[in-house]
């Protein structure tokens, strides 16, 4: 070291230790060089400083994800990694619609998602919205697009934009990245390039993992929209998971509320009957019965738990985790209690029913999956799914085993239809490569046209969690092969192997569903769309290996590696 920072650091950036902690508190590593450019400019002097000195670039933003995408647990301090907190790029620009283009907006990736949205709403040029965003604000716009988030809904009768109902990758219309020259002879510079969406090698960089480095983006926009969102606890899991019927959907089922309105979402708590169960509709002035809302994050009490229910978690997450169906009753009771009196019904500008996340919800870990089915397959695939689940937490509370005590999430989105993003005349949009909405040959001749998104959250450190993850997910990737794939959603956690006297087990550390993963991207595509594209593609706009790690350098091999 020189001094008190690393070697020949640029003097006009600043930079110093600090702590990187993931979402759930899982990953945890202090001490880390951690620098605050100001500038594009900046971001790039960074890199070929690294590039010259032989450490990792790992951009990051707010730190909300479970998966080591930025740094893996264990990380020692004296490592060679370089993190670039991006929150000083923070500009946004919203353009009106013009003769020969849509509605769109240009932001520096270190920007917030809420911050992004009020934007759109109040700006000079209209009012705008996207048809779907991730529920918590707090997320800078380069994660978002990294992990190729989503929120949740389909096109329906209630609303139908002509736009993607994917993941927010698949609005990107144009993008800045931190590159080398794949013309150029090693050693290299790093330099920014603007990529034009349709051009050839950008739809490797639509979702990336945190395997290239982008600075800005512009999306496509719609104009906002008013949006109704009514909860429901009335409503048992038995009736929206319900088997399939040949004359359709069963009444108050998933699939039928669907067909309605095609935003929904079920979280159910664990050792209950009735989850929390949210759809939302378009309405452009106030429904009777609903509450106008001026501001989002609106359901106070799942974000500020009675002390009794906190000190009721640590005992169930270290102690007792046998308390599992007691604190599982206990948050449906406070969800239940809470939406009586605030919540249950209300509408006003997208944003305001969109966000409802924040920082002070429990700190659940998560596993996480993306399942492509027909539209009309979703009632049958989430009543498998309800039926597996129940039987194998059976299973388990039969053995006195508890892994599980957090909610069920169940949401649908589109897929990323490159038909739906606004290119320039002349160029012709691509499916991001590898988002886990990624709309590809097969998905056509399949006629799949739907994510169902299935995430399982438990508090972290709970025992025999990582065992009950790794028989959910072998059922997951065997069952629905049968008619969909699977994905992961990247953000959350995957390949799972059980503790054993060998091995610590835990998500990411399983190579035969890694290398299935690979597979599912490489089956029924071509060589310029398929999962050893993205691995080439990448490593050419980054010579010099800077912007990966240890997962990042275990995942991104040919399929078959």
């Amino acid at each position: 070291m020189n001094g008190q920072t690393p070697p020949n650091f640029p003097a006009n950036i600043p930079i110093q230790k600090s702590t990187f902690q993931n979402w759930a508190k899982t990953i945890v590593v202090s001490d880390l060089w951690t620098c605050t450019p100001a500038t594009p400019q900046d971001v790039m002097t960074v890199c070929n400083w690294a590039k010259d000195n032989g450490y990792k670039i790992r951009p990051r933003g707010i730190m909300h994800t479970w998966s080591p995408l930025t740094v893996v647990e264990g990380t020692p301090p004296s490592a060679k990694i370089v993190l670039v907190d991006t929150q000083k790029l923070n500009q946004i620009t919203v353009q009106g619609p013009t003769a020969s283009q849509g509605p769109r907006v240009k932001v520096q990736t270190g920007a917030r998602m809420d911050s992004l949205l009020l934007a759109l709403e109040y700006s000079r040029v209209g009012s705008y919205s996207f048809p779907h965003v991730p529920a918590p604000g707090n997320l800078t716009v380069g994660g978002v697009l990294a992990i190729d988030a989503h929120g949740s809904a389909i096109p329906s009768p209630a609303d139908s934009f002509d736009v993607s109902y994917g993941s927010l990758s698949n609005q990107i219309l144009e993008f800045t990245a931190v590159v080398t020259d794949p013309q150029s002879p090693q050693p290299t510079q790093y330099s920014l390039r603007t990529f034009t969406r349709g051009e050839g090698d950008d739809k490797a960089f639509l979702t990336h993992l945190g395997r290239a480095f982008l600075i800005d983006a512009t999306l496509q926009v719609i104009p906002n929209y008013n949006l109704r969102c009514q909860s429901f606890m009335n409503i048992g899991i038995d009736t929206l998971c319900a088997p399939p019927r040949s004359e359709g959907p069963p009444p108050q089922s998933i699939a039928d509320f669907l067909a309605q309105c095609g935003r929904m979402e079920v979280i159910w708590f664990p050792f209950t009957s009735n989850p929390w169960f949210k759809i939302w509709t378009t309405s452009s002035t106030l429904p009777p019965g609903s509450t106008e809302v001026y501001g989002p994050y609106n359901y106070g009490f799942s974000d500020n738990l009675p002390t009794w229910l906190l000190n009721l978690l640590q005992e169930v997450a270290t102690s007792h985790p046998e308390w599992a169906p007691q604190f599982g009753q206990g948050m449906a009771t406070i969800t239940d209690l809470g939406l009586r009196t605030s919540g249950a019904d209300i509408w006003g500008p997208s944003k305001n029913t969109l966000l409802y996340v924040r920082d002070s919800t429990l700190l659940y870990t998560a596993n996480g999956y993306a399942v492509h089915v027909k539209q009309t397959d979703v009632q049958r695939a989430v009543y498998e799914f309800k039926t597996y689940y129940s039987k194998l937490l059976s299973q388990y509370q039969n053995d006195n085993k508890y892994p599980v005590n957090g909610p069920i999430e169940i949401r649908v989105t589109g897929l990323d239809d490159p038909s739906k993003v606004a290119v320039n005349a002349g160029m012709k949009a691509q499916t991001p490569v590898i988002s886990a909405t990624a709309f590809d040959q097969l998905d056509t001749q399949q006629q799949w046209d739907v994510a169902i998104w299935f995430d399982l959250l438990t508090l972290p450190g709970t025992q025999y969690a990582d065992d009950f993850y790794t028989d959910l997910e072998t059922w997951i990737f065997s069952n629905y092969s049968a008619y969909g794939r699977v994905v992961p959603e990247w953000s959350k956690g995957w390949a799972y192997s059980p503790k054993t006297a060998g091995s610590n087990g835990g998500p990411f550390t399983n190579a035969a569903v890694i290398e299935k993963i690979r597979q599912n991207f490489m089956q029924g595509r071509d060589s310029t769309n398929n999962w050893d594209y993205e691995v080439a593609t990448l490593a050419k706009f980054d010579k010099s290996e800077l912007f990966s790690n240890d997962l990042l350098a275990t995942l991104f091999v040919p399929a078959g590696g």
